[in-house]
């Protein structure tokens, strides 16, 4: 059988969300995928003392995060061997969004799959969000799992409208539930006052949506509301017992980010079950 994803990504850092990431990961990888583990140190952090006036030799302490970075790979790696699934580390050095970002070009993952504590307002703004930054970034579908997610047996939750990005998701979703054998609940949510989400355009959207997941073999119904995307479609996520939630998301530049929003930020934030999102091009 030929697992949805070929190669994954996944950064790992000792914490009980990156272990929620790496059983996610090896789950999806079941089927014959292949996983690449990384740890991420950044140098910065050994200078961190001589801000508060403490002289410090930097070169011991980054070989302790260099040997708690190969640790973190090691376990990582042990888990994917009681699985019998291919794997490989590295221990990367510099910002983190950035250097897991060209470690997954450089080894052509097709997914990447991160845990994230999830940051909310003031604090995700000033502190910034790695999971976040990645979501933002990627041309490939990225997977954020949670600490607190739940297990649940219903449908996956695919957030539809016409966009390419949502179009993406959708062939993701489908192939996610042939593979699993799982249903679609296709979700459409229209802005108040968008002339584009008119009854008959909406209605089409979805007829096609639901005819191409049947040709695949997927069951699928569909649920339509207005009002604000993030909040119904968490919603009916949470009201279907959904197991997942597929989504296409454009990216937006910081200043963009912070002053409209992102619905998949948003939803990637306040999820109790993994979301897995797809950029695509508008």
């Amino acid at each position: 059988m030929t697992p949805v994803f070929e190669h994954i990504t996944v950064p790992v850092d000792g914490s009980t969300t990156s272990e929620r990431g790496v059983a996610f990961a090896l789950e999806l990888a079941r089927d014959g995928g292949r996983v690449s583990f990384c740890s991420v140190v950044d140098p910065m952090l050994a200078f961190a003392p001589a801000a508060y006036g403490v002289a410090v030799d930097p070169g011991p302490m980054i070989e302790v995060l260099d040997e708690d970075a190969d640790i973190f790979c090691r376990s990582a790696r042990d888990e994917a061997a009681k699985r019998a699934i291919a794997a490989d580390t590295s221990v990367l050095h510099g910002l983190c969004a950035e250097e897991i970002e060209s470690f997954a070009e450089q080894n052509a993952s097709d997914a990447i799959v991160i845990g994230t504590h999830g940051r909310s307002g003031i604090a995700r703004a000033m502190l910034g969000s790695v999971a976040e930054g990645i979501l933002r970034n990627m041309r490939i579908p990225v997977v954020a799992v949670h600490e607190n997610d739940v297990i649940r047996t219903g449908p996956i939750a695919v957030a539809l409208d016409s966009s390419p990005a949502a179009q993406a998701a959708l062939d993701l979703a489908i192939r996610i539930a042939a593979d699993r054998g799982m249903s679609l609940l296709l979700v459409h949510v229209s802005r108040r006052n968008d002339q584009d989400d008119d009854d008959a355009r909406v209605k089409a959207i979805l007829d096609r949506a639901v005819e191409l997941a049947r040709s695949h073999g997927v069951a699928a119904r569909v649920a339509v509301h207005d009002g604000a995307p993030a909040e119904e479609l968490l919603r009916e996520a949470d009201a279907h017992d959904c197991c997942m939630i597929v989504m296409g998301t454009h990216g937006r530049a910081l200043m963009a980010r912070l002053v409209l929003g992102s619905v998949a930020a948003a939803v990637v934030e306040r999820a109790h079950v993994p979301v897995v999102t797809v950029r695509r091009a508008a």
